[in-house]
């Protein structure tokens, strides 16, 4: 059975949980919610529960840990006010290490299983790859384990956890099966967003009243992440995914396209499914934290990674890059580096932590080099951005440029979307040497407009129709982005209700005729990736 998100499946379970999450008294709607989420895992992947349950059990059983130690720290420094400095110091130490100590396990145990779950054939066939060199006829086998439901998305959902409570953010949840239903709350699952507990817990847990506005600004919102990722993405995909596996079949013109549609099918595919989930959280009142905004508008790599996959972005930089660039090793790293960087050595403990986190940010994305050359080579260019920022700086200031002026922003535009484009084709192609064979083909002048490959893989039909469709979500992001003071539901409420009523049932008909059910195109679950 089909129970992905755009399947009928999933809004028949949709029409029975909005009503039972309502009708259940308010106190017990939380459970509603837990029962629901467990019903999801265990129709998507029955197998996944397992690890989710040791996931929760592990950071809850921490959490509990590092609370416990935290009362006696307190309960013995109460019970002994006359206590002499140097021994308070010494007694703070060591309630401070015991703490650190469930942290550290904790968090150990949950990056053991993702480590095995994810990355375990990656690094056995790296091992084969070295054993090769000496003998070739020797290798070790993979094990082919399967990818958990969701396991990147609540392991570092649960290290921030853990993180923070250590920290003295806020208190550990007491209660196990709250817990539980923070780390599996089914909407955010697949794709994220990656949710803090002191963000959710109160609409989470409240038992939130029926709110129409709610209620149907959540539907739209289902409703316009059916229609990007329905009529815009998967119809593209068919193409894209041709293109980038075999740049030898398309022609340069049909390779310049398949960028230009990964551009957009990769957006629509991503925000689509942010739009699904964070509708059908808001229909029961649960608000999701934001994920995208309008990235392609961003007029620098480093403000483009602040406007695509928002919450993935600041974790790392709350979790990673903040303690590592503060940590004893970069802060002596960045003092025996005056020697050589002089008086820009106070950048080498951001600079470390942003190659450590972009190392890990290829990484996470999946287990294969050339995610990890993906993730270097947009770590790069923004260490290079921080470096060279200075310069720009004295130029700008030398020659009375205006910093904030149109052609400059149009230039930055350009700039950010060409550095996009290449990171886009080394994270679709198989290998550095693939990515830059697709280049190559960019700039192929042999048969340079052929267009057989488009026409035999997705017709020119489907083609039009996807890219003038997918002018509505640019419009939309344009309205959006110069006028971020309020949302594009904010602003679609005061428009006459016959004007709303009519798109609406416009974005139903393009879903229904055009998406997934009246297609007949192949389907793709969200992203080329499992995370």
């Amino acid at each position: 059975m089909d129970f992905s998100i755009t399947s009928l499946y999933f809004f028949i379970f949709l029409a029975v949980l909005f009503p039972a999450y309502f009708l259940c008294p308010k106190k017990f709607r939380w459970i509603t919610l837990l029962v629901a989420s467990l019903v999801f895992f265990v129709l998507c992947s029955w197998k996944a529960i397992f690890f989710v349950l040791f996931a929760t059990l592990t950071t809850y059983g921490a959490s509990i840990g590092i609370f416990k130690i935290k009362n006696k720290e307190k309960a013995f420094l109460a019970d002994n006010p006359e206590i002499e400095i140097d021994a308070k110091k010494a007694a703070k130490a060591k309630f401070k290490k015991q703490r650190k100590t469930f942290m550290v396990l904790g968090i150990v145990a949950l990056v053991v299983v993702l480590a095995v779950m994810k990355y375990l054939d990656f690094l056995i066939g790296n091992v084969n790859a070295i054993i090769g060199w000496f003998d070739s006829s020797k290798h070790l086998s993979l094990v082919n384990l399967f990818l958990p439901l969701g396991i990147s998305f609540y392991t570092f959902q649960a290290i921030g956890y853990l993180a923070d409570v250590y920290w003295g953010k806020y208190e550990p949840e007491k209660n196990f099966f709250k817990f539980l239903l923070f780390m599996s709350f089914f909407p955010k699952i697949m794709q994220g967003p990656i949710i803090r507990y002191n963000e959710i817990a109160p609409s989470l847990f409240g038992g939130n009243d029926f709110d129409y506005q709610n209620f149907t600004d959540g539907l739209k919102r289902i409703g316009w992440g059916l229609f990007k990722k329905l009529c815009i993405a998967n119809t593209l995909f068919v193409f894209t995914k041709f293109a980038f596996l075999d740049p030898s079949q398309i022609s340069g013109f049909e390779a310049f396209l398949a960028v230009v549609c990964y551009f957009i099918s990769d957006y629509c595919d991503f925000s689509g499914y942010m739009d699904i989930a964070c509708g059908t959280a808001l229909c029961m009142g649960v608000k999701l934290p934001e994920n995208f905004n309008h990235p392609y508008f961003a007029k620098g790599i480093d403000d483009y990674w602040r406007r695509w996959h928002i919450t993935l972005g600041a974790w790392f930089k709350d979790y990673i890059f903040y303690p590592l660039s503060i940590s004893k090793f970069s802060l002596a790293l960045g003092k025996k580096s005056k020697k050589i960087f002089k008086k820009h050595a106070n950048k080498v403990p951001a600079i470390f932590g942003l190659i450590v986190v972009w190392f890990l940010t290829g990484l996470w994305h999946g287990a294969s080099w050339n995610y990890v050359l993906w993730g270097l080579y947009f770590g790069l260019i923004i260490i290079f951005g921080i470096i060279v920022e200075p310069l720009f700086d004295k130029f700008y200031s030398k020659t009375k440029i205006n910093k904030q002026a149109g052609w400059l922003n149009a230039i930055r535009l350009i700039r950010t979307l060409l550095l996009l484009a290449f990171g886009k084709i080394l994270f679709e192609t198989a290998s550095l040497s693939g990515a830059f064979g697709f280049i190559a083909k960019l700039f192929d002048g042999n048969n340079y407009f052929g267009t057989t490959a488009l026409y035999e893989h997705l017709g020119w039909a489907s083609f039009v129709v996807a890219i003038v469709l997918s002018v509505a979500v640019l419009v939309v992001d344009i309205i959006q982005e110069k006028h971020p003071e309020t949302t594009f539901l904010d602003k679609l409420r005061k428009i006459p209700l016959w004007i709303q009523w009519t798109l609406l049932i416009l974005l139903i008909v393009c879903i229904v005729w055009f998406g997934y059910y009246g297609s007949g195109l192949p389907k793709f679950e969200f992203g080329y990736v499992v995370f």
